[in-house]
């Protein structure tokens, strides 16, 4: 039988006092107060309460006594049980009119309780069900597979992961028929085994989050193994590229695993430090990679002199201590853009 908390009750009587000019208790299926606009009644047993309860009809209380306010008693229904009564403290013949209305309330306002908490308790259910499989321990059982049909996912198939992470909040139902969970209130992860339809998932998202940076991971046996590739080509993605907001793990296979690596190098980190309150030589670095280090065409896409680029590039220089014409310190200076990246 459903089970009406404090919490609830509380709720719905500081909603429902809005609009009646009169005190409500809830109680719960024993008569005990759950719910007031007087909070020194909570947690006493309620008498009108107990009657209701005990005759399964409206009580009215026309009189105040010792442990009873005058006023009138509803049960509260719900499939065929009653989960407790709400009570309006007053003059019965004034408080009568507000009885129904406010019992309707009271169960339509439950009903949306209960809706809430198996939505909730839904979400979690997916969310352990994601923490298991990004973890690269666990083992597919049967059990585990038989569940990922319920999200419409074939864990003894091949997949792709796709990651979002969008300036503004994203909707867990980004695409229709693919199994998509949340990472953040701004990310989000999702599913693929339809590769040969990539391109319409990648513009479903880009239609809805114009502005999102989207990874998208190699073929793996293993969900885990295609979230590790996902995240560490978004961190390529943001660090390393000017203007681009996709990218493929293909494509920058080598520099992500790499760039894994140099994670938890606190040398790295405190290098990544000298840059990122810079956004012009940010900027002018990410271009200058992007054009392959072509000066000219670098400085075209800058809208800048070839020596204003030149300045810029030995201001990099100085900041850093990496020389962005030597190809192995450029190659740290890579990592930098990458560490920013948190």
């Amino acid at each position: 039988m459903y089970e009406l908390t404090h919490h609830q009750a509380q709720s719905i009587v500081n909603r429902m006092m809005k609009d009646i000019p009169y005190n409500i208790n809830i109680m719960d299926q024993t008569g005990i107060i759950i719910g007031s606009g007087n909070q020194e009644r909570i947690g006493t047993l309620h008498h009108g309460a107990v009657k209701a309860i005990k005759q399964k009809k409206i009580v009215e209380i026309n009189n105040d006594e010792a442990m009873v306010k005058k006023g009138i008693n509803l049960p509260i229904e719900l499939n065929g049980k009653i989960v407790g009564v709400v009570g309006i403290s007053g003059e019965v013949q004034e408080t009568r009119p507000f009885g129904n209305l406010v019992k309707s309330a009271v169960i339509l306002l439950i009903d949306q309780s209960m809706i809430l908490e198996k939505e909730n308790l839904k979400n979690n259910l997916k969310q352990e069900f994601w923490s298991l499989i990004i973890n690269s321990d666990t083992l597919y059982t049967k059990d585990l597979i038989n569940q990922a049909l319920t999200y419409n996912i074939h864990l003894t198939k091949p997949s792709q992961i796709i990651y979002v992470e969008s300036p503004d909040e994203i909707a867990e139902d980004i695409t229709t028929s693919l199994a998509s969970f949340k990472m953040s209130k701004n990310s989000l992860c999702i599913v693929v085994q339809e590769t040969d339809k990539m391109e319409i998932f990648e513009q479903q998202i880009r239609n809805q989050h114009p502005d999102a940076f989207i990874s998208i991971s190699n073929m793996n046996d293993t969900i885990s193994d295609g979230l590790v590739q996902a995240k560490s080509a978004l961190r390529v993605l943001r660090g390393v590229y000017f203007n681009e907001k996709t990218i493929f793990y293909s494509k920058c296979e080598f520099i992500a695993d790499l760039s894994k690596l140099h994670r938890n190098d606190t040398k790295a980190d405190r290098l990544a430090h000298l840059l990122e309150k810079n956004d012009e030589l940010i900027q002018t670095l990410q271009v200058y990679l992007n054009c392959n280090l072509n000066a000219n065409e670098t400085a075209g896409r800058l809208m800048i002199h070839r020596n204003t680029l030149n300045y810029r590039l030995n201001k990099i220089t100085k900041v850093t201590g990496k020389d962005p014409k030597n190809i192995l310190e450029l190659v740290e200076l890579i990592f930098m853009l990458i560490n920013r990246i948190k």
